[in-house]
């Protein structure tokens, strides 16, 4: 086979893969043996040669631009998925597959697996949620935040991202006035925990032992308050401050006060020998190893368990029975409610404007609300939230969340789905029976909810969700100035079908809809409040579609089977990229590859165990490391 590459092309895609193949003794005929003909072949036809199809001329990349390291971390992104070549094009073999993705890695990208970059994670700000759980846990007052504090912002799906965690002067003031709150609350003894406060019981009488227990109470208290124990200059400024008070209660009350207002209680910053250097990655001290774990699976501080190994210098070899330790605690319930909250959206079920009474064709409001009402959506965001909580502690591959045929159902949310047997509030697992026509987290309330228009359903909502949260696969922005699906005055009675195969016809919008119409379609048989049905518009819904890597089906349930087995791996790519960002309080990079890839090998390795995945990502060189904070490219 003869490749006719351009002098242009050659020099281009030699200069980016030279370095890292020559180290390996291949040299410039194996570059140009294994890499370049693989592209000539599978790419260029579109992305080369003078073609430049979607913005991305292959043989125009350099390495060196943050730009151009986006672009081959989409390419890298697309073959991964699958995406590209597309489905009507010569594929390349498993093994060509991954040599063109290492190729991408080591060459385009200069990434080097066994050296993982942990990447660079802004100092962060306790989130409301963290902040909440933080005081409920160290001085039994559970503070009403959401009265207090304004929402947080969220970056990449999250509002764990140190980027976006700002501070403003207004934020600041209501972190004090919150501290003193606090503090009067704990001292209360029908709201706080005097325990919690002091650990050695009351004071002693005896003037000279109170000044000693005056030290010890502070101490105790700064302690779990910083994360860490407490440098001894402060510990003595405290204890001024607290003595200047003139009585024992008031001056542990204002010391108090001072390390709840402090920024080492309100942000989670970690010790680093040098912290503007980003050539030097340096393992966590074992203190902020604690804190990342904790406020992973927490939501909230270090117990005294984790922060005693940490004092130690055990906490790093004991890694495996304190993660199995913290998700056995019943404060891990705050990590699947905040991480599938946010991932899955199920904290938007209760919220999400929906008109039952349009989408169900009822006249009065209260028939609707009464039908879909707020104990139904609880119970929706309930049943995502046990689910997800049971395929972990259970030890179940991942994509049981796609394949389950059961669900976790009280009466309520049985009685809405037409399953028959369940009393009472309290909830249990369910089989499903023949007819539901219910399967995983694609046949729940709570996605088929919050994919929906207020009035109808939304086929766009649906397939981009999936694309976007569940296959890391999300299609790219809408070009400006796009009509509305019901534009035009062309929509009449026609089905859904109809109406996305008109908004398609456009040809602007009809590579990204390519994606995500065929997976909103096939859940149309279920309407914008999660209710089956087998007809819209008067006609038998159709459900068949084709994705846009080629698997047909003829219903959900076959989507289902598909994401499930064929597209598994994708699936577990997207959970990982999720868990990764959510853990570690950053959005990925090019950089992270390595760490993505060698998290979904162990999830495969493993069955597709989620909780091999959550092992995988504490061990992760992201969370065990960091690095300086300076740009690099």
């Amino acid at each position: 086979m003869c490749f006719h590459l351009s002098r242009q092309m050659r020099a281009a895609l030699i200069g980016l893969v030279l370095g890292v193949f020559s180290t390996q003794g291949s040299g410039v005929v194996e570059i140009e043996r294994q890499a370049l003909p693989l592209l000539q072949e599978f790419c260029f036809d579109c992305h080369g040669d003078g073609s430049k199809k979607g913005g991305i001329a292959l043989d125009k990349l350099g390495g060196e631009k943050p730009a151009d390291r986006k672009a081959w971390h989409s390419v890298w992104s697309n073959l991964d998925a699958h995406l590209m070549p597309p489905s009507d094009k010569p594929q390349p073999t498993p093994q060509q597959r991954a040599l063109l993705q290492d190729w991408i890695e080591r060459g385009a990208l200069g990434l080097d697996p066994s050296k993982p970059d942990p990447g660079r994670v802004t100092v962060r700000r306790l989130n409301r949620e963290e902040y909440r759980n933080t005081v409920r846990d160290l001085t039994g007052v559970d503070f009403a935040v959401q009265e207090h504090f304004p929402p947080d912002d969220t970056g990449y799906g999250f509002d764990t991202i140190g980027d976006v965690l700002n501070l403003s002067p207004i934020h600041m003031e209501k972190y004090l006035e919150a501290a003193q709150m606090i503090v009067d609350l704990a001292f209360n003894p029908e709201k706080g925990s005097r325990r919690a406060i002091f650990p050695e019981g009351p004071p002693p009488e005896d003037a000279a032992a109170l000044q000693v227990y005056l030290r010890g109470t502070i101490r105790s208290f700064a302690d779990r308050a910083l994360r860490r124990p407490v440098d001894e200059p402060t510990l003595d400024r405290l204890c001024v401050m607290a003595a200047a008070e003139g009585s024992f209660p008031s001056g542990v009350k204002r010391a108090m006060v001072a390390l709840l207002a402090s920024p080492r209680f309100i942000f989670r910053a970690e010790l680093q020998p040098e912290p503007n250097n980003p050539g030097r990655t340096v393992p966590l001290d074992e203190y902020s190893l604690a804190s990342r774990l904790s406020y992973f699976l927490w939501s909230s501080t270090p117990d005294p368990e984790l922060l005693a190994l940490a004092g130690k210098g055990q906490l790093r070899a004991q890694l495996q029975p304190q993660v199995e330790r913290l998700l056995q605690d019943s404060r891990s319930n705050r990590f699947v409610r905040n991480f599938v909250g946010q991932w899955l959206q199920s904290r938007d079920v209760e919220t999400v404007p929906i008109q039952a009474r349009v989408v169900l064709g009822l006249r009065k409001q209260e028939d609707g609300d009464k039908i879909f009402s707020s104990k139904l959506r609880s119970a929706m965001r309930e049943e995502t939230e046990r689910l997800f909580q049971h395929v972990l502690r259970n030890k179940l591959p991942a994509e049981e969340l796609f394949t389950a045929n059961y669900g976790f159902l009280n009466q309520t949310l049985a009685a809405f789905y037409g399953i028959r047997g369940v009393k009472g509030t309290d909830f249990e697992r369910v089989d499903f029976p023949e007819g539901t026509h219910r399967r995983g987290l694609l046949g729940q309330g709570t996605f088929l909810v919050v994919t929906s228009n207020p009035t109808r359903t939304s086929p766009v909502k649906r397939g981009k969700f999936v694309l976007e949260n569940l296959l890391g696969a999300p299609a790219p922005p809408p070009p400006p100035n796009i009509p509305p699906l019901e534009g035009g005055g062309k929509a009449g009675k026609k089905s859904m079908r109809q109406l996305m195969e008109l908004h398609r016809a456009d040809a602007l919008c009809a590579s990204c809809h390519a994606r995500m119409d065929p997976i909103g379609l096939a859940l149309e048989d279920f309407n914008a409040i999660g209710q089956h049905r087998s007809e819209g518009e008067g006609a038998p819904i159709d459900t068949a579609g084709q994705l846009v890597t080629g698997e047909k089906f003829n219903n959900a349930e076959e989507l289902i089977q598909l994401f499930g087995t064929t597209r598994k791996h994708d699936f577990y790519r997207c959970l990982s990229e999720k868990l990764l960002t959510y853990a570690i309080g950053r959005g990925l990079e090019a950089s992270d590859i390595p760490n993505v890839r060698k998290l979904v090998a162990t999830m495969e390795a493993q069955g597709g165990k989620l909780s091999a995945l959550l092992q995988a990502v504490v061990e992760s060189a992201p969370f065990q490391k960091r690095r300086g904070t300076a740009e690099v490219r």
